[in-house]
């Protein structure tokens, strides 16, 4: 019987960042998607949201995922994009009842890398339902974006604080693939804008994913000096993030 790897995702379209890992994991796991805020915020409007959706929908099932395995807990549960920290509880206590059935085995998230608030997280519900299961040892974590070192740009994709971990690479083919399906995402193409030139090139010339081991802190700690990302953004600061969510790692 396979053995089951939980991806737990802020956004529709963050799977952008684990294409590759996905693609080889369904070979031999049963994959579950899970987005953990509705992808809605003041500026999408709610009927963007089915789009937004879809998009992502036929992403995953083009590599592979199976549909019924894609799960949209944040837009269940109406959790607006930037608010995943302030609803912590009510996004682990769902996740809780679904591995009463379904029991995870490995979980995959977003870096704790202080890119996005939500990101973030997500990163802290992983490790929570990891150290109940205990795979936090052989749960992994996956950089998107952040403001770690950056000079150039106030942003870098792709860009592992730690920078230890697992490279999971592909073939040219499947490259082109990936870097095809980017433009899926149509209702976001704004934000893509500023995305795309740095994905594509990453996806053109290296072609890999790479895998971090999941932080396995039960403290909330900054993630790296200087101003975050979305504190750069003025979108939370990490006195506000790490206040409203202390609580959350000590229950």
């Amino acid at each position: 019987m396979k053995k089951n790897i939980f991806y737990l995702l802020s956004h529709q379209d963050d799977e952008f960042g684990v294409f590759i890992n996905i693609s080889k994991q369904i070979i031999n796991y049963n994959v579950y998607i899970f987005y953990l805020t509705s992808g809605y915020d003041k500026k999408i409007h709610k009927s963007n949201l089915s789009v937004r959706d879809k998009e992502s929908i036929k992403v995953l099932t083009k590599i592979g995922v199976n549909k019924k395995n894609i799960i949209f807990l944040g837009k269940t549960l109406d959790i607006r994009c930037n608010l995943l920290y302030l609803n912590l509880p009510k996004i682990y206590n769902k996740l809780n009842l679904f591995s009463k059935l379904v029991i995870p085995h490995m979980i995959v998230t977003h870096s704790w890398e202080g890119g996005h608030e939500d990101h973030d997280a997500c990163n802290l519900i992983a490790r929570k339902i990891a150290f109940k299961f205990n795979i936090v040892n052989i749960s992994k974590e996956f950089s998107l974006y952040n403001a770690f070192r950056c000079k150039l740009f106030y942003f870098k994709v792709f860009n592992p604080i730690q920078k230890k971990g697992v490279i999971s690479k592909t073939n040219f083919l499947k490259r082109l693939l990936y870097i095809k399906l980017l433009f899926v995402y149509k209702s976001q193409f704004k934000i893509w804008i500023g995305l795309y030139p740095f994905v594509i090139f990453h996806y053109f010339f290296y072609g890999y994913n790479f895998m971090e081991k999941l932080n396995n802190s039960k403290n909330i700690k900054k993630p790296h000096s200087g101003k975050l990302l979305y504190e750069v953004r003025d979108l939370c600061t990490f006195k506000e993030f790490k206040d409203k969510t202390n609580f959350f790692m000590k229950l």
